[in-house]
Protein backbone atom coordinates (compact mmCIF):
# COMPACT_ATOMS: atom_id res chain seq x y z
CA UNK A 1 0.00 0.00 0.00
CA UNK A 2 0.96 3.41 -0.46
CA UNK A 3 1.46 6.70 1.75
CA UNK A 4 -1.47 8.17 0.86
CA UNK A 5 -3.76 4.84 1.07
CA UNK A 6 -2.46 4.21 4.58
CA UNK A 7 -3.55 7.99 5.13
CA UNK A 8 -6.88 7.23 3.91
CA UNK A 9 -7.09 3.60 6.16
CA UNK A 10 -6.30 5.87 9.17
CA UNK A 11 -9.15 8.78 8.49
CA UNK A 12 -11.74 5.92 7.62
CA UNK A 13 -10.97 4.47 11.29
CA UNK A 14 -11.02 7.72 12.61
CA UNK A 15 -13.53 8.76 11.13
CA UNK A 16 -15.74 6.38 12.35
CA UNK A 17 -14.69 6.57 16.24
CA UNK A 18 -15.52 10.52 15.94
CA UNK A 19 -16.96 11.17 12.93
CA UNK A 20 -16.41 14.97 14.04
CA UNK A 21 -12.32 14.21 13.73
CA UNK A 22 -11.18 15.58 10.52
CA UNK A 23 -13.75 17.04 8.86
CA UNK A 24 -12.42 18.33 6.04
CA UNK A 25 -12.77 15.87 2.81
CA UNK A 26 -14.90 13.79 5.05
CA UNK A 27 -17.63 11.77 3.10
CA UNK A 28 -20.82 13.27 3.60
CA UNK A 29 -22.57 10.73 5.61
CA UNK A 30 -19.76 11.16 8.67
CA UNK A 31 -21.88 14.68 9.64
CA UNK A 32 -25.02 11.89 10.45
CA UNK A 33 -23.10 9.62 13.06
CA UNK A 34 -22.04 10.63 15.89
CA UNK A 35 -18.68 9.00 17.88
CA UNK A 36 -18.40 5.33 19.64
CA UNK A 37 -17.45 5.29 23.17
CA UNK A 38 -18.19 1.56 24.42
CA UNK A 39 -15.01 -0.54 25.12
CA UNK A 40 -15.68 -3.07 22.82
CA UNK A 41 -15.25 -0.48 20.19
CA UNK A 42 -12.34 1.54 21.12
CA UNK A 43 -10.50 -1.59 21.71
CA UNK A 44 -10.91 -3.01 18.18
CA UNK A 45 -10.32 0.26 16.71
CA UNK A 46 -7.19 0.64 19.02
CA UNK A 47 -6.42 -3.10 17.20
CA UNK A 48 -6.49 -2.02 13.87
CA UNK A 49 -4.78 1.09 14.41
CA UNK A 50 -2.22 -0.89 15.32
CA UNK A 51 -2.03 -3.06 12.08
CA UNK A 52 -2.23 0.19 10.02
CA UNK A 53 1.01 1.63 12.59
CA UNK A 54 2.78 -1.70 11.69
CA UNK A 55 2.24 -1.53 7.53
CA UNK A 56 3.15 2.72 7.79
CA UNK A 57 6.69 1.53 9.64
CA UNK A 58 7.05 -1.56 6.98
CA UNK A 59 6.33 0.95 4.05
CA UNK A 60 9.00 0.20 1.51
CA UNK A 61 10.80 2.49 -1.09
CA UNK A 62 10.53 5.49 0.53
CA UNK A 63 13.35 7.29 -0.16
CA UNK A 64 12.11 11.00 -0.94
CA UNK A 65 12.33 13.00 1.74
CA UNK A 66 9.11 14.89 1.78
CA UNK A 67 7.64 11.58 1.63
CA UNK A 68 9.74 10.55 5.30
CA UNK A 69 8.74 13.49 6.81
CA UNK A 70 4.77 12.66 5.66
CA UNK A 71 4.90 9.37 7.27
CA UNK A 72 6.70 10.50 10.28
CA UNK A 73 3.32 12.72 10.54
CA UNK A 74 1.32 9.85 9.89
CA UNK A 75 2.73 7.07 12.43
CA UNK A 76 2.78 10.19 15.15
CA UNK A 77 -0.42 10.47 14.43
CA UNK A 78 -1.32 6.62 14.81
CA UNK A 79 0.65 6.00 17.65
CA UNK A 80 -0.95 8.94 19.80
CA UNK A 81 -4.48 7.78 18.97
CA UNK A 82 -3.35 3.95 19.87
CA UNK A 83 -1.95 5.27 23.02
CA UNK A 84 -5.23 7.22 23.64
CA UNK A 85 -7.20 4.66 23.11
CA UNK A 86 -5.48 2.09 24.86
CA UNK A 87 -5.61 4.57 27.86
CA UNK A 88 -9.24 4.79 27.71
CA UNK A 89 -9.70 1.53 27.89
CA UNK A 90 -7.06 0.00 30.37
CA UNK A 91 -7.80 2.55 33.16
CA UNK A 92 -9.59 1.73 36.17
CA UNK A 93 -12.10 4.80 36.03
CA UNK A 94 -14.28 6.39 33.16
CA UNK A 95 -15.49 9.74 32.25
CA UNK A 96 -18.99 10.28 32.01
CA UNK A 97 -18.91 13.42 30.59
CA UNK A 98 -17.12 12.67 27.71
CA UNK A 99 -19.38 11.53 25.88
CA UNK A 100 -22.09 13.43 26.13
CA UNK A 101 -19.67 17.00 25.70
CA UNK A 102 -18.93 14.83 21.87
CA UNK A 103 -22.73 14.91 21.44
CA UNK A 104 -22.57 18.35 22.37
CA UNK A 105 -20.37 19.48 20.20
CA UNK A 106 -21.84 17.02 17.35
CA UNK A 107 -25.26 18.91 17.67
CA UNK A 108 -23.51 22.36 17.87
CA UNK A 109 -21.70 21.43 14.34
CA UNK A 110 -25.06 21.23 12.72
CA UNK A 111 -27.08 23.91 14.22
CA UNK A 112 -25.07 27.01 13.17
CA UNK A 113 -25.90 29.99 11.15
CA UNK A 114 -25.70 28.00 7.70
CA UNK A 115 -28.64 25.52 8.85
CA UNK A 116 -29.98 24.14 6.03
CA UNK A 117 -31.83 21.00 4.39
CA UNK A 118 -28.87 18.84 4.85
CA UNK A 119 -27.51 19.84 8.00
CA UNK A 120 -31.76 19.22 9.07
CA UNK A 121 -31.35 15.75 7.46
CA UNK A 122 -28.24 14.89 9.51
CA UNK A 123 -29.79 16.55 12.87
CA UNK A 124 -32.07 14.14 12.72
CA UNK A 125 -30.20 11.26 11.78
CA UNK A 126 -27.37 11.89 14.84
CA UNK A 127 -30.82 12.95 17.64
CA UNK A 128 -31.63 9.89 15.70
CA UNK A 129 -29.42 8.00 16.99
CA UNK A 130 -28.70 9.14 20.52
CA UNK A 131 -30.83 7.01 22.54
CA UNK A 132 -28.53 4.07 21.71
CA UNK A 133 -25.93 6.13 21.83
CA UNK A 134 -26.35 6.95 25.74
CA UNK A 135 -27.44 2.86 25.81
CA UNK A 136 -24.22 1.71 24.87
CA UNK A 137 -22.43 4.09 27.80
CA UNK A 138 -24.49 2.18 30.67
CA UNK A 139 -22.46 -0.94 29.98
CA UNK A 140 -19.52 0.64 31.23
CA UNK A 141 -19.61 -0.45 34.92
CA UNK A 142 -16.30 1.22 36.15
CA UNK A 143 -16.46 3.84 38.95
CA UNK A 144 -16.23 7.36 38.04
CA UNK A 145 -14.74 10.21 40.08
CA UNK A 146 -16.45 12.81 41.99
CA UNK A 147 -15.22 15.35 40.29
CA UNK A 148 -15.80 14.10 36.76
CA UNK A 149 -19.66 12.88 37.89
CA UNK A 150 -20.24 16.54 38.69
CA UNK A 151 -18.84 17.85 35.35
CA UNK A 152 -20.83 15.09 33.55
CA UNK A 153 -24.42 16.40 35.28
CA UNK A 154 -23.31 19.70 33.84
CA UNK A 155 -22.96 18.07 30.61
CA UNK A 156 -26.34 16.55 30.94
CA UNK A 157 -27.46 20.24 31.23
CA UNK A 158 -26.02 21.47 28.42
CA UNK A 159 -27.12 18.14 26.16
CA UNK A 160 -30.93 18.81 26.93
CA UNK A 161 -30.25 22.85 26.08
CA UNK A 162 -29.66 21.44 22.84
CA UNK A 163 -32.35 19.42 22.39
CA UNK A 164 -34.48 21.78 23.37
CA UNK A 165 -33.18 24.59 20.46
CA UNK A 166 -33.02 21.20 17.89
CA UNK A 167 -37.13 20.78 18.92
CA UNK A 168 -37.71 24.31 17.74
CA UNK A 169 -36.24 23.46 14.44
CA UNK A 170 -37.49 19.84 14.16
CA UNK A 171 -40.34 18.20 15.84
CA UNK A 172 -41.24 16.98 19.25
CA UNK A 173 -42.08 13.48 18.59
CA UNK A 174 -38.05 12.99 17.48
CA UNK A 175 -36.58 14.71 20.04
CA UNK A 176 -39.48 13.70 22.98
CA UNK A 177 -37.76 9.97 23.42
CA UNK A 178 -34.04 11.16 23.48
CA UNK A 179 -34.95 13.87 26.19
CA UNK A 180 -36.92 10.74 28.03
CA UNK A 181 -33.65 8.67 28.03
CA UNK A 182 -30.93 11.77 28.63
CA UNK A 183 -32.94 11.69 32.46
CA UNK A 184 -32.52 8.01 32.60
CA UNK A 185 -28.59 8.60 31.83
CA UNK A 186 -28.39 11.07 34.17
CA UNK A 187 -29.74 9.01 37.21
CA UNK A 188 -27.24 6.31 36.37
CA UNK A 189 -24.95 9.18 35.95
CA UNK A 190 -25.67 10.37 39.68
CA UNK A 191 -25.29 6.60 41.16
CA UNK A 192 -23.32 6.72 44.25
CA UNK A 193 -22.16 3.35 44.07
CA UNK A 194 -20.23 4.37 41.31
CA UNK A 195 -17.97 6.87 42.55
CA UNK A 196 -14.11 5.95 42.80
CA UNK A 197 -10.81 6.36 41.25
CA UNK A 198 -8.33 8.75 40.56
CA UNK A 199 -8.10 11.33 37.47
CA UNK A 200 -4.59 10.36 35.68
CA UNK A 201 -2.05 8.12 34.43
CA UNK A 202 0.42 8.67 36.54
CA UNK A 203 4.38 9.98 36.26
CA UNK A 204 5.96 7.04 33.88
CA UNK A 205 2.98 6.88 31.36
CA UNK A 206 2.98 10.28 30.94
CA UNK A 207 6.59 10.37 30.26
CA UNK A 208 5.63 7.91 27.09
CA UNK A 209 3.28 10.78 25.38
CA UNK A 210 5.55 13.69 26.33
CA UNK A 211 7.92 11.92 23.54
CA UNK A 212 5.10 11.69 21.21
CA UNK A 213 4.64 15.68 21.72
CA UNK A 214 8.05 17.27 21.72
CA UNK A 215 11.06 16.44 20.11
CA UNK A 216 13.03 16.93 23.14
CA UNK A 217 13.50 14.87 26.02
CA UNK A 218 12.38 16.07 28.61
CA UNK A 219 10.30 14.44 30.84
CA UNK A 220 7.39 15.56 33.18
CA UNK A 221 10.10 17.52 35.51
CA UNK A 222 11.21 18.97 32.12
CA UNK A 223 7.84 20.13 30.09
CA UNK A 224 6.85 21.48 33.83
CA UNK A 225 9.75 23.67 33.99
CA UNK A 226 9.31 25.05 30.68
CA UNK A 227 5.60 25.85 31.32
CA UNK A 228 6.73 27.83 34.09
CA UNK A 229 9.47 29.63 32.76
CA UNK A 230 6.95 30.85 29.98
CA UNK A 231 4.03 31.55 32.99
CA UNK A 232 6.78 34.24 34.22
CA UNK A 233 7.62 36.11 30.93
CA UNK A 234 3.40 35.99 30.53
CA UNK A 235 3.43 37.55 34.49
CA UNK A 236 5.81 40.28 33.25
CA UNK A 237 3.56 41.18 30.39
CA UNK A 238 0.75 41.66 32.71
CA UNK A 239 2.88 44.14 34.68
CA UNK A 240 3.74 45.88 32.24
CA UNK A 241 0.09 46.38 31.20
CA UNK A 242 -0.68 46.98 34.18
CA UNK A 243 1.98 49.67 34.81
CA UNK A 244 1.12 51.53 31.53
CA UNK A 245 -2.52 51.43 33.00
CA UNK A 246 -1.79 53.44 35.95
CA UNK A 247 -2.49 50.21 38.34
CA UNK A 248 1.83 50.12 39.73
CA UNK A 249 2.14 46.33 38.43
CA UNK A 250 -1.02 45.07 40.22
CA UNK A 251 -2.31 43.12 36.81
CA UNK A 252 -5.32 41.53 39.00
CA UNK A 253 -6.42 45.00 39.98
CA UNK A 254 -5.86 46.07 36.32
CA UNK A 255 -8.25 42.82 35.00
CA UNK A 256 -10.69 43.71 37.22
CA UNK A 257 -11.03 47.17 35.90
CA UNK A 258 -10.91 46.40 32.18
CA UNK A 259 -14.58 45.98 31.75
CA UNK A 260 -14.91 50.06 32.98
CA UNK A 261 -11.34 50.59 30.88
CA UNK A 262 -12.56 49.30 27.55
CA UNK A 263 -16.17 49.38 28.34
CA UNK A 264 -18.65 46.61 25.82
CA UNK A 265 -22.24 47.07 25.96
CA UNK A 266 -23.59 43.41 25.69
CA UNK A 267 -26.44 45.12 23.28
CA UNK A 268 -23.38 45.97 20.79
CA UNK A 269 -21.34 43.03 21.29
CA UNK A 270 -21.56 41.80 17.63
CA UNK A 271 -21.42 45.30 16.22
CA UNK A 272 -18.32 45.54 18.32
CA UNK A 273 -16.92 42.01 17.22
CA UNK A 274 -17.20 43.34 13.30
CA UNK A 275 -15.46 46.08 14.50
CA UNK A 276 -12.23 44.35 15.97
CA UNK A 277 -12.43 41.74 13.23
CA UNK A 278 -11.51 44.33 10.70
CA UNK A 279 -9.44 46.33 12.69
CA UNK A 280 -7.03 43.46 13.24
CA UNK A 281 -7.39 42.72 9.48
CA UNK A 282 -6.41 46.39 8.52
CA UNK A 283 -3.29 46.12 10.94
CA UNK A 284 -2.11 42.86 9.22
CA UNK A 285 -2.45 44.44 6.04
CA UNK A 286 -0.68 47.72 7.37
CA UNK A 287 2.01 45.41 9.08
CA UNK A 288 2.75 43.84 4.99
CA UNK A 289 0.26 41.16 5.04
CA UNK A 290 -1.94 40.21 2.23
CA UNK A 291 -5.09 39.56 3.85
CA UNK A 292 -8.44 37.43 2.66
CA UNK A 293 -11.68 39.24 2.27
CA UNK A 294 -13.89 36.78 4.73
CA UNK A 295 -16.71 37.56 7.60
CA UNK A 296 -16.02 37.12 11.28
CA UNK A 297 -16.72 34.06 12.57
CA UNK A 298 -19.49 33.98 15.38
CA UNK A 299 -18.78 36.42 18.40
CA UNK A 300 -17.95 34.90 21.15
CA UNK A 301 -18.70 36.18 24.46
CA UNK A 302 -16.73 38.53 26.50
CA UNK A 303 -16.79 41.01 29.29
CA UNK A 304 -14.90 44.40 27.54
CA UNK A 305 -13.79 45.57 24.25
CA UNK A 306 -9.90 44.30 24.77
CA UNK A 307 -10.49 40.63 26.35
CA UNK A 308 -12.91 40.96 22.11
CA UNK A 309 -10.10 42.63 20.63
CA UNK A 310 -7.60 39.98 21.65
CA UNK A 311 -9.75 37.26 20.64
CA UNK A 312 -10.52 38.70 17.25
CA UNK A 313 -6.22 38.05 16.90
CA UNK A 314 -6.27 35.07 17.84
CA UNK A 315 -9.24 34.50 15.36
CA UNK A 316 -7.93 36.03 12.85
CA UNK A 317 -4.85 33.53 13.68
CA UNK A 318 -6.76 30.23 13.59
CA UNK A 319 -8.34 31.89 9.75
CA UNK A 320 -4.20 31.77 8.81
CA UNK A 321 -3.71 28.51 9.62
CA UNK A 322 -6.62 26.93 8.02
CA UNK A 323 -5.96 28.88 4.87
CA UNK A 324 -2.23 27.62 4.79
CA UNK A 325 -3.05 24.06 5.94
CA UNK A 326 -6.39 23.18 3.23
CA UNK A 327 -4.17 24.43 -0.03
CA UNK A 328 -1.09 22.30 1.23
CA UNK A 329 -1.01 19.71 -1.80
CA UNK A 330 0.55 16.82 0.12
CA UNK A 331 -2.34 14.95 1.85
CA UNK A 332 -0.81 14.02 4.99
CA UNK A 333 -0.02 18.10 5.23
CA UNK A 334 -3.47 18.99 3.99
CA UNK A 335 -5.82 16.69 6.04
CA UNK A 336 -3.94 16.12 9.59
CA UNK A 337 -3.19 17.95 11.84
CA UNK A 338 -0.85 17.75 14.93
CA UNK A 339 -2.09 17.47 18.39
CA UNK A 340 -2.72 21.20 19.79
CA UNK A 341 -1.13 22.76 16.74
CA UNK A 342 -3.65 25.15 15.80
CA UNK A 343 -4.60 26.56 19.65
CA UNK A 344 -0.16 26.80 20.04
CA UNK A 345 -0.16 29.05 16.57
CA UNK A 346 -3.07 31.29 17.50
CA UNK A 347 -1.40 32.05 20.75
CA UNK A 348 1.75 32.25 19.26
CA UNK A 349 0.50 34.43 16.92
CA UNK A 350 -0.82 37.05 19.93
CA UNK A 351 2.57 36.95 21.13
CA UNK A 352 4.20 37.54 18.07
CA UNK A 353 2.01 40.57 17.26
CA UNK A 354 1.79 41.79 21.21
CA UNK A 355 4.34 45.20 20.38
CA UNK A 356 2.93 45.72 17.18
CA UNK A 357 -0.21 48.00 16.51
CA UNK A 358 -2.70 44.85 15.55
CA UNK A 359 -2.39 44.10 19.52
CA UNK A 360 -2.33 48.66 19.82
CA UNK A 361 -3.19 49.74 23.37
CA UNK A 362 -2.36 48.71 26.73
CA UNK A 363 -5.60 47.42 27.85
CA UNK A 364 -5.33 44.90 24.35
CA UNK A 365 -1.93 43.74 25.83
CA UNK A 366 -3.43 43.23 29.45
CA UNK A 367 -6.39 41.09 27.71
CA UNK A 368 -4.42 38.98 25.46
CA UNK A 369 -1.66 38.77 28.28
CA UNK A 370 -4.13 36.92 30.32
CA UNK A 371 -5.60 35.04 27.54
CA UNK A 372 -2.02 33.43 27.43
CA UNK A 373 -1.71 32.92 31.25
CA UNK A 374 -5.36 31.10 31.72
CA UNK A 375 -3.56 28.65 28.32
CA UNK A 376 -0.37 28.19 29.96
CA UNK A 377 -1.93 27.30 33.29
CA UNK A 378 -4.01 25.19 31.69
CA UNK A 379 -1.34 22.98 30.18
CA UNK A 380 0.83 23.24 33.45
CA UNK A 381 -2.61 21.54 34.98
CA UNK A 382 -3.05 18.94 32.60
CA UNK A 383 0.45 17.73 33.24
CA UNK A 384 -0.04 17.84 36.58
CA UNK A 385 -3.42 15.95 36.94
CA UNK A 386 -2.31 12.98 34.45
CA UNK A 387 1.01 12.98 36.58
CA UNK A 388 -1.13 12.28 39.60
CA UNK A 389 0.71 15.90 41.13
CA UNK A 390 -2.14 17.02 42.65
CA UNK A 391 -5.58 16.47 43.32
CA UNK A 392 -8.34 17.98 40.91
CA UNK A 393 -9.65 20.58 43.58
CA UNK A 394 -5.79 21.11 44.78
CA UNK A 395 -4.91 21.93 41.41
CA UNK A 396 -8.38 23.93 40.78
CA UNK A 397 -7.08 26.07 43.57
CA UNK A 398 -3.99 26.87 42.12
CA UNK A 399 -5.16 27.62 38.68
CA UNK A 400 -7.23 29.98 40.43
CA UNK A 401 -4.78 31.74 42.49
CA UNK A 402 -2.35 31.80 39.86
CA UNK A 403 -4.62 33.41 37.21
CA UNK A 404 -6.71 35.79 39.67
CA UNK A 405 -9.90 33.59 38.81
CA UNK A 406 -13.04 32.62 40.87
CA UNK A 407 -13.15 29.18 42.27
CA UNK A 408 -15.92 27.85 39.97
CA UNK A 409 -13.69 29.36 36.95
CA UNK A 410 -10.97 27.76 38.30
CA UNK A 411 -12.58 24.16 38.82
CA UNK A 412 -13.72 24.65 34.71
CA UNK A 413 -10.17 24.42 33.52
CA UNK A 414 -9.50 21.37 35.56
CA UNK A 415 -12.86 19.93 33.46
CA UNK A 416 -11.71 21.37 30.70
CA UNK A 417 -8.39 19.46 30.66
CA UNK A 418 -9.84 16.34 32.79
CA UNK A 419 -12.15 16.02 29.41
CA UNK A 420 -9.28 16.17 27.05
CA UNK A 421 -6.44 14.71 28.26
CA UNK A 422 -2.85 16.13 26.68
CA UNK A 423 -4.71 18.71 24.27
CA UNK A 424 -3.70 21.68 26.46
CA UNK A 425 0.03 19.83 27.04
CA UNK A 426 0.10 19.86 23.73
CA UNK A 427 -0.73 23.22 22.89
CA UNK A 428 1.54 24.45 25.20
CA UNK A 429 4.67 22.55 23.78
CA UNK A 430 3.43 23.57 20.54
CA UNK A 431 3.44 27.37 21.39
CA UNK A 432 7.10 26.78 22.77
CA UNK A 433 7.83 25.48 19.50
CA UNK A 434 6.42 27.96 16.70
CA UNK A 435 8.28 30.24 19.66
CA UNK A 436 11.63 28.67 19.31
CA UNK A 437 11.22 28.55 15.68
CA UNK A 438 10.48 32.66 15.14
CA UNK A 439 13.27 33.42 17.89
CA UNK A 440 15.61 31.07 15.69
CA UNK A 441 14.15 32.78 12.28
CA UNK A 442 15.22 36.25 12.72
CA UNK A 443 11.87 37.31 10.52
CA UNK A 444 9.42 40.15 11.06
CA UNK A 445 6.21 38.88 12.16
CA UNK A 446 4.16 39.05 8.83
CA UNK A 447 7.35 37.52 7.33
CA UNK A 448 7.03 34.73 10.01
CA UNK A 449 3.42 33.90 9.22
CA UNK A 450 4.29 33.22 5.72
CA UNK A 451 7.00 31.03 6.18
CA UNK A 452 5.44 28.89 9.18
CA UNK A 453 2.38 28.27 7.67
CA UNK A 454 3.89 26.75 4.55
CA UNK A 455 4.00 23.37 6.83
CA UNK A 456 0.50 22.67 6.90
CA UNK A 457 -0.69 20.40 9.60
CA UNK A 458 2.61 19.02 10.40
CA UNK A 459 4.07 19.20 13.93
CA UNK A 460 6.43 22.00 14.40
CA UNK A 461 9.59 20.48 14.02
CA UNK A 462 8.44 18.40 10.55
CA UNK A 463 7.60 21.80 9.24
CA UNK A 464 10.79 23.01 9.88
CA UNK A 465 12.47 19.97 8.19
CA UNK A 466 9.97 20.17 5.38
CA UNK A 467 10.65 23.40 5.10
CA UNK A 468 14.65 23.27 5.00
CA UNK A 469 13.87 20.40 2.38
CA UNK A 470 12.20 22.53 -0.11
CA UNK A 471 14.54 25.59 0.55
CA UNK A 472 17.76 22.99 0.48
Amino acid sequence: MSLDQLLASYLDLARHLDPLSHPHEAPAEVHARLGRFDLPWLSAQATALKSIANAIEDLEDVEDLDDEVDRTMLIDTVRAEVMRLDDAVGREWADPGLPLRHAMLALDTLMGEDFDAAHEAALRARIAELPGFLGTLEDDDRPAPGFMVEAASRAVEGLAERLDIASERLDDELVGPVLTALALHRDWIAKPARLGGALGIGEEAVEARITLLSPEPVGVKGALRVLELRRAGVERSLVTAADELGYDADWRAALDALPEIAELDPLDRLDAWEEEWSRVADGLTELGGRMPTMPAPPAPMADDRATLGALAVRAWAAAIFEAGRLTQARPVRRLLVAPGLRRGWERSVAAVLRETLVIGSPERRLASAHLALRDNLLAETDLMLQAQRGTAEELAQRAGELAGLDIDSARDMVVAVASEPFEALAAGLAHEGWQGWYAEAGETPIEFLRLATGGGGLAVPLARWALSISEG
